[in-house]
């Protein structure tokens, strides 16, 4: 049986990526568990996602101090979870200058901390690490990246884990799936789908037969609180996701039915599918779950109905 339920102990956590869709739920999800929350952001990052709880965070515009190590230094983190990734967008994957700039800024950023009050580090990977499969993986699964970004994601790995085992530091490598939620990019599926059907415009798309790996975003906030407050030293790689697959045309057909009911917005099939398309991708998490002692508290539906309420209260923004 899932026991979410935890004792929360008061930590500061040095946080990155906090202005983009993970890490500004997760940054909420921390404020309102009443850690103190020190975020790194670029002084022109927008903090637009983090609009009701942003003034509970401390901030540190990284362009503005050649002091960075003492800056940090002063809050004394004892968690650094590091959620900053530029070049996710599907067109940006194979751009090798691009994703080279995430492996240089955690570098950097591992020497900042080097010596630190820091004993934790959390990061994530992705899926793109085992490259192209169809099933259901766990993380024995041989990772044969098919990407310039899965390259990247793996590479990335390899550094916090040597970084982790030389300065005795717990370090966690988690491999997510599929993330959804209030806020994710537009031009993702959910909300590229919740955003046609309200406004009303046609959307064409393949059969929708491919099974994907969902998890709501709230979840995913919650597992990795689960992993701050994690006691015992439990270093290593972990899949984190729901562990079930649905079909994508199960999603959009349950958001149609929601959002636009017998309008026909949705034109299923209009599309062929791309070259090498995989049909089933999904995560086995029991790892995760069980060394965390965690279940996704939100069924898939439920999730998609928190989701489009948002989208629909915030105009499709």
């Amino acid at each position: 049986m899932c026991n979410n339920n935890t004792t929360f102990n008061l930590k500061t956590i040095l946080i990155t990526g906090a202005t983009g869709f993970l890490g500004s739920h997760l940054a909420s999800a921390l404020v309102k568990e009443k850690f103190n929350v020190v975020a790194l952001k670029r002084k022109t990052s927008s903090i637009s996602r983090c609009n009701g709880f942003g003034e509970k965070i401390t901030w540190i515009n990284i362009e503005e101090t050649n002091e960075l190590k003492k800056r940090i230094s002063e809050f004394q983190p004892e968690i650094l979870i590091h959620a900053a990734w530029s070049g996710v967008k599907a067109s940006e994957r194979d751009n090798r200058e691009g994703q080279e700039i995430n492996i240089n800024f955690l570098s950097s950023l591992l020497e900042t901390i080097k010596g630190s009050s820091v004993k934790k580090i959390i990061a994530f990977g992705s899926q793109a690490e085992y490259g192209k499969f169809e099933g259901a993986i766990d993380e024995n699964q041989p990772c044969r990246p098919d990407s310039v970004y899965g390259e990247t994601k793996l590479k990335t790995l390899q550094l916090l884990k040597e970084f982790s085992e030389n300065h005795k530091k717990e370090w966690y490598w988690l491999r997510l799936f599929s993330v959804y939620g209030p806020g994710e990019d537009k031009s993702w599926l959910i909300p590229s789908t919740i955003n046609n059907l309200i406004s009303g415009s046609e959307m064409k798309l393949s059969p929708c037969e491919q099974r994907y790996d969902y998890i709501y975003v709230k979840d995913f906030a919650d597992g990795i609180i689960r992993v701050v407050n994690k006691k015992e030293n439990e270093s290593g790689v972990f899949n984190f996701s729901s562990g079930q697959s649905i079909s994508i045309k199960d999603i959009v057909t349950f958001l149609e039915n929601k959002l636009a009911p017998g309008k026909g917005i949705l034109k299923i099939g209009a599309l062929p599918y791309r070259s090498g398309q995989v049909m089933h991708m999904q995560s086995i998490s029991d790892k995760f779950f069980r060394t965390f002692d965690f279940c996704p508290a939100h069924t898939i539906y439920k999730g998609l109905e928190e989701t489009s309420d948002w989208y629909i209260k915030n105009n499709g923004q």
